[in-house]
C-alpha cells in the first residue's frame, strides 16, 4: 500500500468516526425532543439514502434480550438464500453507546453503509423469514427492551475527506 493510499483510507475512517459521532450526539438530542416510533408499528423499514442509521433506545434491564435478538437477526441475514438479505449484512453494524441516553435509557445504533435500496430493514420481517417459529417470541423480546422506540435517520454523503 503506497503511504497516498494509506492516508485516504485513514482519512475515510476518520470521517466516518466523525460521522457516527456527530449522529449519535444528535439521535440523543432527538430522543430527549421528538416522538420516536414504536417497534410495533413498523411495518416496513426502507431507507432511501446511500447510508442509514436507526437509533433504538432500549431499557437498561433489557439489553441481553436486545442483543439476544440481534443475534438471531444476524443469522437471519447471514443464513438467508436471498442475495438481498445478504447484502444487507455486509453493510449493518450495531453499536452500543457508552454514554447513557434519555431517560437513562442504552443506546445501540444500527450503522448501515452502504443500505440496499428498496429493502425491508424490519426485523420482524427479517426474523419470520427465517425462524417462524419462534418469531412470536423473538418479536416480543425485542419489542418490550424499547424505553423509547427508534429513530431512523437516512444519510446523503456531502463532503469525503
Amino acid at each position: 500500500m503506497r503511504f497516498g493510499d494509506r492516508q485516504t483510507s485513514v482519512r475515510r475512517h476518520v470521517g466516518v468516526g466523525c460521522a457516527i459521532i456527530a449522529t449519535l450526539v444528535t439521535g440523543i438530542v432527538m430522543g430527549m425532543t421528538f416522538h420516536l416510533d414504536t417497534a410495533e408499528a413498523q411495518a416496513s423499514r426502507s431507507f432511501s439514502g446511500g447510508t442509514g442509521l436507526i437509533m433504538n433506545y432500549v431499557k437498561p434491564d433489557a439489553t441481553e434480550d436486545f442483543e439476544a435478538v440481534m443475534r438471531k437477526l444476524g443469522d437471519a441475514l447471514h443464513q438467508s438464500d436471498n442475495p438481498e438479505r445478504v447484502r444487507q449484512a455486509e453493510g449493518w453494524k450495531i453499536y452500543r453507546a457508552q454514554e447513557p441516553g434519555p431517560s437513562n435509557s442504552v443506546l445501540y445504533v444500527w450503522f448501515v453503509d452502504p443500505t440496499v435500496s428498496g429493502a425491508d430493514y424490519a426485523v420482524s420481517q427479517i426474523l419470520n423469514e427465517a425462524f417462524p417459529a419462534e418469531v412470536q417470541a423473538l418479536y416480543e423480546a425485542f419489542s418490550n427492551s424499547f424505553a423509547g422506540g427508534q429513530a431512523m435517520v437516512n444519510l446523503d454523503l456531502v463532503v469525503g475527506f
